[in-house]
């Protein structure tokens, strides 16, 4: 029998089981190398001073295919799950359009969120099919509630719960908003440092329409999409298909250079459905639907071949939207149901996990005079956990909660609170301040933005009930987020800067088995963005992010500097052109040694990227190619693991209506 890891850090989960029916392992760690021709790295330095030069006066500015910071009276939802222009809201808001995503030629929502300033991912460097883990503040995934349609979802039967963002589709997303500070004054469990909103495509307001996509690129990779969409009078639809596969690579570095070891394929199937009724100018009903499912290959460990290991995943998710409105005030509602499959076929055995989450979210919006609203409404969810020759598991939770809403001009105030009750551990409150106050000059808009919020995460069934260290006794683990910023608004130019804290309490951390800790771990830093027009066809983008813990804690797999550039040129009428650069700074990481059952500690080194994409629109079709990694540096984004080199894609997208 294996001897069985400490795991003491939050974001240290029980990746190593050992028993006759399974092992699960997950390998973590980054030793980077960036080895590249002398052309590159000279060409990589002067880059870089340039960035570091932008980013220290503030100069961090947009690009067309590029992240951006969200634009004056631009409309953001997370922050109060209600439309809201950016000027009022006192949150640390992110938001990708649907235009962004296609402009800056992403292939995941992983490869999306890497480039927001805050996040960290982890696995996208991989070949597709990686495990995927999103890090907010430094903040492990755990911490982050990922919504999709503004409904929280994860995994029952997940470890930690978190939601695995491969079953979702790209191109079957309109937009993103990334919610960075705590917000489990709204959202309840898992947003203790962030929230991940995931904006499905809608139906479209006219008679039909719809899109078609293809693209193929190295390792043998073809996407493809399809979509309809349409409304005739109180009626509204979508329908929206998705297909991805790719032989890609080894997923496990050989270290004998033989390069032996066999390629870790992908392939993964989408389908999404909507249908929007309005009975009348007040009421309507919507209905959801969707299956996602994708099929992986996986290596035995770090440095470590397998030709028989694979998984399979497949989600459900079902739902209705009925919303009712009146003069002064609206009623939403959500009904969802998701059915989470994944199984493993590892080490000659095959092990089975199915997780259900059932929930029911009612949210009111009232206008109680001109200065003053009121949020607020309910959550109930049910989990369950299944899994071959072990007890099927859940537990309830009833959330009401809160948030009064006061706007007088210039200044806005947010103050919630929420009660989270849940079938086994009783109940714990939470609560939130946000004030924000803006001024409107002639030729400069500045607005000071701060919020101090209290958040919790749930045990999982797993650690609660599963059947590996499990503890019955589990509290919630607990953490205060805060923040301070400034954002300016001018003409050209934009610029945020924002400070952030945070404290995390009551780990639950696996030592023999799950447990609370009594240790807490304080992290903070600094997000620089902001946005500069240089003229109608140059544009630059960059922002800078710096993380650190502020005890002596190991901050695992998150870079203390972070910071990336785009320069988008227009060339004429419809071809565009860009180059992407992001640097990840040094970072300490760990994997699991499969000889000595050890986890080895590694120093990652920093390593730069650097993208190039043109597109080319003309009537209804868009042309597009890209070249990513274009200097083909040579570096690890998991220890133990081999990342992407130079690789290519070329795709052509119709639209009609």
């Amino acid at each position: 029998m294996g001897r069985k890891p400490k795991l003491d850090k939050p974001g240290d989960l029980p990746f190593y089981f050992f028993n006759s029916k399974l092992r699960v392992k997950a390998e973590e760690g980054v030793n980077s190398i960036l080895s590249t021709r002398l052309i590159a790295k000279t060409t990589m330095r002067k880059l870089q001073l340039l960035i570091i030069a932008f980013a220290c006066m503030g100069w961090t500015v947009e690009a067309q295919d590029s992240l951006k910071t969200v634009q004056l009276d631009e409309v953001v939802i997370t922050g109060t799950k209600s439309e809201i222009p950016v000027e009022k809201s006192g949150k640390s808001i992110f938001k990708i359009t649907r235009k962004d995503i296609e402009q800056m030629g992403a292939n995941t929502i992983a490869d999306v969120l890497n480039q927001v300033p805050g996040v960290q991912m982890d696995g996208n460097y991989g070949t597709p099919g990686t495990n995927i883990g999103y890090f907010i503040r430094g903040a492990s995934s755990k911490r982050t509630l990922v919504l999709i349609d503004g409904v929280p979802f994860n995994d029952p039967s997940g470890i930690d719960q978190t939601y695995d963002l491969r079953l979702l589709n790209l191109d079957q997303v309109e937009s993103i908003e990334v919610l960075k500070g705590g917000a489990s004054t709204l959202y309840g469990t898992g947003a203790a440092a962030g929230v991940i909103n995931i904006q499905l495509k809608e139906p479209e307001n006219q008679a039909i329409g719809g899109q078609a996509n293809v693209e193929y690129g190295s390792f043998n990779t073809f996407n493809g999409n399809l979509g309809i969409s349409g409304s005739q009078e109180k009626i509204a639809y979508l329908i929206n298909g998705g297909y991805k596969k790719s032989d890609g690579f080894s997923a496990a570095k050989d270290e004998s250079g033989s390069n032996d070891f066999d390629d870790d394929s992908f392939e993964g199937y989408n389908v999404l459905g909507k249908v929007d009724y309005s009975f009348s100018n007040e009421f309507s009903l919507g209905f959801t639907g969707s299956y996602d499912e994708f099929k992986n290959d996986f290596d035995a460990g770090a440095f470590s071949d397998s030709e028989t290991n694979f998984s399979e995943y497949s989600q459900i998710r079902a739902g209705i939207r009925p919303s009712y409105r009146w003069s002064g005030g609206s009623v939403k509602g959500n009904a969802f149901i998701s059915k989470l499959d994944r199984m493993f076929e590892s080490f000659g055995s095959l092990t089975e996990y199915d997780g259900r989450n059932h929930q029911v979210d009612i949210l009111i919006n009232q206008n109680l005079s001109d200065q003053f609203k009121l949020i607020g409404g309910a959550n109930y969810q049910r989990l369950e956990y299944e899994q071959p020759d072990f007890d099927n598991k859940s537990f309830k939770m009833v959330d009401p909660y809160l948030t009064f809403v006061f706007d007088n001009s210039d200044f806005n105030l947010q103050i919630g609170g929420r009660l989270n009750m849940h079938s086994d551990y009783g109940s714990n409150f939470v609560y939130n301040i946000n004030p924000s106050y803006f001024i409107d000059k002639d030729k400069l808009d500045v607005k000071v933005y701060g919020s101090y919020a209290t958040g919790y995460i749930t045990p999982s069934l797993f650690q609660l009930f599963g059947p590996f260290g499990s503890n019955p006794d589990l509290e919630p683990e607990e953490s205060e987020t805060a923040e301070i910023g400034v954002a300016t608004y001018l003409s050209k130019v934009n610029f945020d800067l924002v400070y952030f804290y945070r404290n995390d309490e009551s780990l639950i951390i696996y030592t023999d088995q799950y447990e609370n800790s009594n240790e807490q771990i304080e992290t903070d830093g600094i997000e620089m963005t902001s946005s500069f027009n240089i003229s109608k066809e140059l544009t630059l983008a960059a922002n800078y992010t710096y993380t650190r813990r502020l005890n002596e804690e190991v901050m695992y797999r998150i870079p203390t500097h972070k910071y990336g550039a785009s320069l988008a040129y227009v060339l004429s009428n419809g071809l565009v052109a860009s180059m992407d650069y992001l640097h990840t700074g040094e970072r300490p990481l760990r994997y699991f040694d499969n000889s000595s059952f050890e986890t080895v500690n590694v120093n990652g080194e920093a390593f730069d990227l650097f993208d190039f994409k043109i597109s080319y629109k003309w009537n209804d079709f868009t042309l597009s190619g890209s070249v990513r990694n274009i200097f083909d540096a040579d570096y690890e984004a998991i220890a133990g693991f081999n990342s992407v080199g130079r690789n290519y894609s070329a795709g052509l997208r119709y639209s009609f209506n």
